[in-house]
């Protein structure tokens, strides 16, 4: 993976009598020819410039470079005209986006044409068509590459790296065709084109080999797409969406049977068919129901409880009001139960040995395995520690201490303010402030050496989408379900080194998060303004203050008091006011501080996490668990 200024992009620097004279002879031939995964394709070009003996500016590694950079974009579908971005940006480096091959499309024209892979050859023609909206063939033929490509993952002729031999990449197949579909409404290719039928055609014919099948995953799949780009009739769509979700097995995840039924009755509702709609509505509300009673948890099944809820909003039957009803009367249950039960988001494990040796540790790792690792590889400290660290400090230099210190923000206004001091007796202010500057610098020690590590190999062995994501956000009770997708973008944004979008998304949830575990445990968090009669749910700052002892209940005094160093303190960084009041700057967002607020939201998703997934993985033993 290259990471380049804004102002030196190799990538770019191919030119079209460099593709005429360049032959795709990089690398295993076999592994060239058949492998579906666009970012271990980058990483064969990355090699073979690295092994040549040629010189850097040589011809053939300036192409090279250009269809490395290229095949190892992150790929952004809900952005369809601006769908590749940087992998990896860390301040003012970053890797290649789509929009640096302006003026560039004849050379990726000619390299996409000539290729001997259809991903390769997807991907260029794709990127020739963006930059240069008038090469409209590009765009054709990249249509129909993607057709190849996803055909040669059904068929086996392509192999995809994150997939074993045994199970058909779906989630790939689909990726693929939406981006070819997406390519089609901006050409505004419809039923009178031969490159849409091809593609519309291909999506049918798929869905009907995979219901013949029995496999659900992949006929929802092609009945979504086909739902979302009016390849069928939503009433044609529907009822084959519920034979998906009746096709899932009973060890499933409930959330994909759930995705099946609520397509259902969106398809049914674009249909105008209310009744269905809601019939649907309703088995997806009791499966979600189902599954939250059959983990045996108050919290756990509270968090299902209330998707079940989520899910009967806005219908009007009988069945869906009482069932409404039973489900408010069985969430209070829960929520009150919940208390008892969870004392704490922690699971004891030992990572010493991860924090020492984090990149090897961190090599050959699944996808799934690295974001918990992630999460993992840091624990906020109890703040008797740190107290007594800070304590120890100012014993060693007690002249540091002697002084007044002010803190001071961007405009030069005072933030904090603490009095000199001495060892007989501490002033609160003094050892606030030594703290915070300690806590400074041992967050900075954090990211450096163990968070950046693990996203940096992260991003060089993987490429993290939202599929990836989104599941386990989903599962965490510190999500709110409504807002799912919104947090998931924002952790997604982090691990691909975008802070600035994820600080700004993230740093608001925190709130959202804390209030919603707090319902869960059945905590009254509604503030009553008697003056207008009004209420609302209180803010974070009004939450520390009233449910402090609720909050280190749930999540123990090192996590509550952690979170108010960075996002709250006036003597820390401060994150929450400056993302709220706008007094933040652009670099802020790439410190220790801000990369560490956005690790910390993750680990406080994944962290309820844990338990569960290691006694999935069979109840193993402590050796396990440190795994």
């Amino acid at each position: 993976m290259r990471l380049m200024n804004r102002l030196n992009y190799p990538w770019t620097e191919a030119s079209l009598s460099d593709a005429n004279a360049f032959d795709f002879n990089v690398g295993d031939p076999e592994l060239l020819a058949n492998e579906a995964s666009a970012h271990r394709l980058g990483d064969l070009f990355i090699a073979e410039d690295r092994s040549t003996d040629e010189q850097s500016n040589s011809s053939r590694s300036r192409v090279l470079r250009m269809v490395a950079s290229a095949l190892q974009l992150h790929q952004r579908l809900d952005l369809p005209k601006t769908p590749y971005s940087a992998m990896m940006e860390f301040g003012d480096r970053r890797t290649a986006i789509g929009s640096d091959w302006k003026g560039c499309g004849a050379v990726l024209d000619e390299l996409g044409r000539r290729s001997p892979n259809p991903v390769i050859c997807a991907r260029l023609l794709d990127l020739a068509w963006l930059v240069e909206r008038s090469r409209v063939d590009a765009g054709r033929a990249a249509v129909l590459a993607y057709v190849r490509v996803a055909d040669g993952m059904l068929t086996r002729e392509l192999r995809h790296r994150d997939y074993d031999s045994d199970h058909r990449p779906i989630s790939e197949v689909k990726s693929t065709l939406r981006r070819g579909l997406q390519i089609c409404e901006l050409l505004r290719l419809r039923e009178d084109d031969s490159n849409f039928m091809a593609l519309r055609t291909f999506c049918l014919a798929s869905a009907d080999q995979f219901e013949s099948e029995g496999d659900s995953q992949g006929l929802l799949a092609m009945m979504n797409l086909a739902l979302d780009y009016e390849l069928d009739l939503p009433e044609r769509c529907a009822p084959r969406m519920e034979v998906a979700a009746r096709g899932f097995s009973s060890g499933t995840d409930p959330h994909s049977v759930c995705d099946a039924l609520v397509g259902a009755g969106r398809a049914w509702r674009r249909a105008q068919d209310t009744a269905n709609y809601e019939k649907c509505m309703l088995e997806a509300s009791c499966r979600m129901a189902e599954h939250g009673r059959a983990l045996g948890g108050n919290l756990s099944g509270s968090h299902f409880v209330q998707q079940a809820i989520d899910l009967l909003r806005g219908l009007s039957s009988p069945d869906a009001k009482a069932s409404k009803r039973e489900l408010r009367i069985e969430l209070i249950r829960l929520q009150s139960a919940a208390e008892d039960e969870f004392g704490t988001f922690e699971y004891s494990f030992d990572l010493s040995e991860l924090v020492k040796a984090v990149k090897d540790r961190t090599q050959g790792l699944s996808i799934e395995e690295a974001l918990f690792l992630l999460a993992a590889i840091h624990r906020p400290r109890p703040t008797s520690v740190i107290e007594e660290e800070a304590m120890e400090g100012m014993r060693k230099h007690p002249l540091g201490s002697l002084f007044g210190v002010q803190q001071h923000d961007s405009d030069g206004h005072v933030r904090f303010r603490s009095p000199g001091t001495d060892m007989r007796k501490i002033d609160p202010a003094a050892l606030e402030h030594a703290i915070a500057r300690q806590e400074g610098i041992y967050r900075e020690t954090v990211v450096r050496g163990q968070i950046a590590v693990v996203v940096y190999q992260l991003a060089s062995e993987h490429s993290v989408t939202l599929d990836e994501v989104f599941p386990l956000c989903r599962e965490s009770p510190f999500v709110p379900p409504d807002l799912t997708e919104t947090f998931s973008k924002g952790i997604l944004a982090f691990l691909h080194g975008d802070m600035t979008s994820a600080m700004f998304i993230l740093t608001p949830l925190l709130e959202a998060s804390l209030v919603y575990v707090l319902k869960g445990h059945d905590v009254d968090v509604v503030r009553h303004d008697e003056d207008s009669g009004t209420q609302e749910d209180m803010s974070i700052t009004q939450l520390y203050k009233n449910h402090r002892g609720e909050l280190e209940a749930i999540f123990s005094a090192s996590v509550v008091d952690d979170i108010e160093r960075v996002f709250l303190a006036r003597s820390g960084p401060g994150l929450r006011h400056a993302i709220a009041h706008g007094t933040t700057s652009d670099g802020q967002a790439y410190s220790g501080d801000s990369i560490y607020a956005c690790w910390l939201m993750w680990h406080l998703c994944l962290v309820p996490l844990f338990k569960e997934r290691f006694e999935a993985r069979g109840r193993g033993s402590e050796a396990d668990a440190t795994d």
